[in-house]
Parts: C-alpha cells; structure tokens; sequence
C-alpha cells in the first residue's frame, strides 16, 4: 500500500477516535449552552463546539473564516475550570487567543481542621443590592416606595422605604449569622453606602471628573458627554444612572472575586413591576432568585462578555449556583410564606430569562450574574410594595431590628446551610 496513504489512513482513524471519544462532551456542552445560555437560540456565530475542543467568535463572518478569538482544547478543560476559581488574570490569557500551558498555580489544600461550626472553613460574600443609606438616595437611584395613610384599603400606616436600607441590613443580620457558623464573610458595601466606601455625593465631588478623564482616554465616553457631565447642567440621578451605578457593580464584582469566596449571596427585595412609580401598594407578593445565564443575541458584544459566556459554559458555577439558589428560594417559601414566582407572574421573566430545573431559579445575564466568578444566589425576596409587606417592613428606624429584615436573613441562613449540607 502507498506509504502516503497509510499516513492518511493512520491520521484519518486517529481523527475519528478522538471524535468519538469526545462526543460526549460535545453533547453535554452543546447542551448546556441550549438549556441555560442562549436565551433567543441566536449565539450560535459566536462559538463552535466539536471533537477537539471549544472555540469562541468574536463575530459570525470570523466563524466563517475560522478565524478564533480563543480556543480551549478538551484535554486544557480541567485546568481551565481549576485556574479559573483562583486567578483573576485568567481574561488576560483569553485575550492572547489561546492558553499554550497553564501557569504553575501550585495551590496548597488547607489543612483539615475539625470544628463544630458547619461553616467553618468557608468564605462567603455578600453583596447588599443598591446603595441607599437613607431615603434620599434611595429616592435618586429611584429604588424608594411612598404610600400615603389608607386605613380603607389596609394601609393603616404611610410608607417610605429605600431597597438599599433594606438590603443592608439584612446582609448586617446575614453576616453575623454565618459568622457564628464558622464561616468568613464580606460585605461589598460594608459601611452602608457604596462599594467605594463613600456616598454617591462624596463620589461626585471626589472622583468624577478622573473617572470622565479616564473614560475618555479609552473611548468609553466622548467628549461632549464629558463637558456635560461636569457642567452645573447634569442632574445627579443622570449622572447616576450613565456612569455611577455600573462603576459600582463592576467594583462589587472585582471585590468578590478578589476574595475567592466559596459562595456569593447577592441581596435583593422585588417589586410588582406593573406597580408604576410605587406610589400605592400592590397585592402580588413572590419569592425567585437568579443565576447567570440567558444570554441574548447583542450579549456578546466585548471580549469580556465572551469570556464570561465560555466561563459560565465550562466551569460548575452555574450548576453549583442553580442549586445553592434551589435551596435558597425553598428557604424562603418555607421562612417567609410567600409563593415562589413561577414564569407567567413576571413579564421578565418570560422575556428576558431562562427557567432551570429549580423552581423559582432563573437564569438572567445580569452585570452581577455575570461577572461574580463563584456560585451565587441573587435573591429577590418578597415585593416590598405589596400591601402587607410594606406595612412590615416600614418599621423600626433601625432595619437590624425589624422582624421581617430577621426572617429574611433567617431564610438566606437557612437555605445556604441546607446546600453546604448537600455538598458534604
């Protein structure tokens, strides 16, 4: 037989095992991409997946010229998943296209030590939504609810409440709970204000014309939106709103994932969102978390979001996070006796998320859902502007004390500790 075409031959089978061999991962990855990541079935330009591996597009006229933004083999898949939960730099290397060799990452197994304390050894962040520290930032980052006296419709008090008063002190209660667990906690916005530790006022004064410099060096900005956000003509909820609120998330992020934590509880309280401007009370009233996920066809517009797409596609954070969300959200039925939010008591979430094998859980490419690297539960506990709620929750100056901010920690508590017990 001609040498040239056992070579061929050779090559051809060797192709074909390495095929078949890996088809179970095509088709478990294939999958997955389907079932948690491709809300609108519309990313499939931006990846391929087959028998050598997963490749990554930054358009789909690059696919058709087979021209990868990155590419990740099946055998580098384990490392990927390792280094990926301890070094932040992993974007860096994903940007070079390709991952010639895993750096030495050397990570030393802590020492098993016995405790009492179920939590003991874990690190968990908590993240408390939103910045008010007091009703008028919550009036400007528009997360703040007035309802005036209406005894004849079950309103027995007025009502003035601010989310990120709420979420504070219920991260505050959380904390000190899983403390005496045994585990170590961080708070994103420990003092109460923002993840910068200042005010939104502070933060103008002090940072807002560097960070218009800085955004106008790297094209983020131009210049007649610069001039206007530091003339006397820039309303501070505009301000807000362009540039303040996504700095902060992506600082709440970068303080996360800094810290390597084995879980992230991200902190929120839902509204009834036909319920215009919150100025009167509603009667619905659900429980629902989300997780990362539901990708939409103008996601992937930026290296950064295509990363975290594949990241969320190769490593456990997602499955790890639908379940330790499971666990949650039976929490709070079960704590709170509120209903858990199927898909049709929401229109976003009809439109704008994916549902998991969870019920209650939800996939939803939120900035925080997307760039934390860990399990996570987002949760979105009972509508603060639901008629009974409202009137709970308004009282108590000091939000630590009051009972409904309790049994909403309780129900976080409760629902982590039951996933930890699953995980041993």
């Amino acid at each position: 037989m001609n040498k040239l075409l056992i070579v061929f031959l050779l090559a051809a089978t060797i192709s074909y095992s390495q095929d078949t061999s890996n088809s179970w991962l095509v088709k478990r990855y294939s999958e997955k991409v389907l079932k948690y990541l491709d809300k609108e079935k519309s990313l499939s330009s931006f990846y391929n997946i087959n028998g050598k591996g997963i490749s990554i597009y930054s358009s789909g006229q690059n696919k058709s010229l087979n021209k990868t933004e990155f590419f990740i083999p099946w055998e580098q898949l384990n490392d990927f998943r390792l280094y990926s939960k301890f070094n932040s730099q992993l974007f860096d290397y994903y940007l070079n296209g390709k991952i010639e060799n895993f750096p030495d990452t050397n990570f030393k197994k802590a020492d098993t030590i016995v405790s009492e304390k179920p939590l003991y050894g874990y690190r968990i962040a908590i993240d408390p939504g939103h910045i008010a520290h007091d009703l008028q930032t919550g009036f400007l980052e528009m997360k703040h609810l007035k309802f005036k006296r209406d005894p004849i419709h079950g309103a027995v008090d007025s009502v003035e409440i601010a989310e990120g008063m709420l979420t504070y002190a219920t991260a505050k209660l959380l904390k000190e709970k899983l403390e005496l667990a045994g585990a170590e906690v961080i708070l994103t916005r420990p003092n109460g204000t923002s993840s910068f530790g200042k005010t939104f006022q502070q933060w103008k004064k002090e940072d807002l014309k560097k960070t218009t410099d800085s955004l106008l060096k790297i094209g983020e900005l131009q210049l007649s939106q610069k001039n206007y956000f530091l003339s006397s003509k820039a309303k501070d909820r505009d301000i807000f709103r362009a540039l303040f609120r996504d700095l902060d998330l992506a600082k709440r992020a970068e303080i996360i994932n800094n810290y390597h934590p084995d879980l992230t509880v991200i902190i929120h309280f839902n509204v009834d969102e036909t319920n215009l401007n919150w100025t009167k009370p509603t009667k619905k009233d659900f429980n629902m978390a989300f997780v990362g996920g539901a990708f939409m066809r103008n996601d992937l517009s930026s290296p950064q979001k295509r990363f975290e797409f594949l990241r969320l596609l190769i490593t456990d954070d997602l499955e790890k996070s639908i379940s330790l969300s499971g666990f949650a959200v039976e929490s709070f039925h079960k704590t709170l006796d509120v209903s858990t939010a199927g898909v049709l008591d929401a229109k976003y979430l009809t439109e704008g998320c994916l549902k998991t094998e969870k019920t209650g859980v939800y996939c939803r490419n939120l900035q925080l859902t997307r760039y934390i690297h860990s399990p996570l539960v987002y949760g979105e506990t009972l509508y603060q502007d639901n008629i009974k709620e409202s009137q709970l929750l308004n009282k108590e100056t000091d939000k630590t004390k009051n009972e409904r901010i309790i049994q909403v920690a309780d129900a976080y508590f409760n629902g982590i500790l039951n996933y930890i017990k699953s995980t041993n």
